[in-house]
């Protein structure tokens, strides 16, 4: 949009800083709500599992969790259908947990390394920069990181 973003920035008076955060994924997705009968709540997306943003899978994560939800639930109502199963709710959103468990929890800790090594400090912190400028003084970098970047072009 044509809307220039100064005079919003000038008159604020005040700004936040949310950082990245890392959830214990340790933590259930699904719980029954007290007193309800047997109704059940369940988390997905970054509700169930937010992670750091260093390798980019956050809404990859939750459309794989949205389409496994799905599918058991599908299930869940095709097996009600045919009367062929005794699955309950509870189960069923166990499972879902379970499936997605894995990978989710394995991205999530591997985005919270990458971001440590990316943004960290202490001596993780200078031997990445050391490495960095020594791999940029020495042209290593150019070679490794532009070389694929850098189109050629051939006489025909």
């Amino acid at each position: 949009p044509n809307i220039d973003v100064n005079p919003i920035i000038e008159n604020s008076n005040r700004f936040f800083e949310l950082g990245v955060y890392f959830h214990n994924p340790l933590n259930k997705w699904t719980k029954e709500i007290p007193n309800s009968g047997g109704t059940f709540c369940t988390l997905s997306g970054d509700a169930a599992h937010a992670m750091p943003p260093f390798l980019g899978q956050g809404s990859n994560q939750a459309i794989q969790d949205g389409y496994c939800l799905a599918a058991k639930i599908y299930e869940y109502n095709e097996n009600l259908q045919s009367a062929t199963d005794t699955a309950d709710m509870a189960n069923v959103l166990k499972s879902y947990e379970k499936v997605r468990w894995k990978p989710t929890a394995s991205i999530s800790s591997k985005s919270f390394l990458l971001g440590y090594l990316e943004s960290g400090g202490g001596p993780i912190g200078k031997f990445r920069d050391t490495f960095f400028k020594t791999c940029g003084v020495l042209g290593i970098a150019k070679k490794i990181y532009f070389g694929a970047a850098v189109p050629e072009i051939t006489e025909k």
